[in-house]
């Protein structure tokens, strides 16, 4: 009885030692993605600001245009304008 309570006892004390270990690299895996996900949101949120300054610079010059020149660089900025709305709505997506 005593010597199967210590094989007991021992495989539980392994396992609990196989599930910790299971543990540390659950962790490190997580601080892994976190570091992965904050990298991708950095890229995308520099990304997001480059195209924002490139839209606002569009339309600084689109308000100073003269009304000849205005409809020339009107599909321009409506380009930019399409490209930062879907580069945001792609970059809100991810996780």
């Amino acid at each position: 009885m005593l010597e199967n309570r210590k094989v007991y006892e021992s495989n539980l004390e392994a396992q609990l030692a196989q599930w910790a270990a299971e543990i540390d690299v659950l962790k490190a895996k997580v601080r892994r993605a976190e570091v992965d996900a904050k990298v991708n949101y950095d890229q995308s949120i520099d990304a997001m600001q480059r195209k924002h300054d490139e839209a606002a610079k569009r339309l600084r010059s689109l308000k100073a245009a003269s009304d000849e020149a205005w409809e020339n660089m009107k599909s321009s900025t409506d380009k930019v304008w399409t490209e930062f709305k879907a580069l945001f709505q792609e970059s809100t997506k991810t996780p």
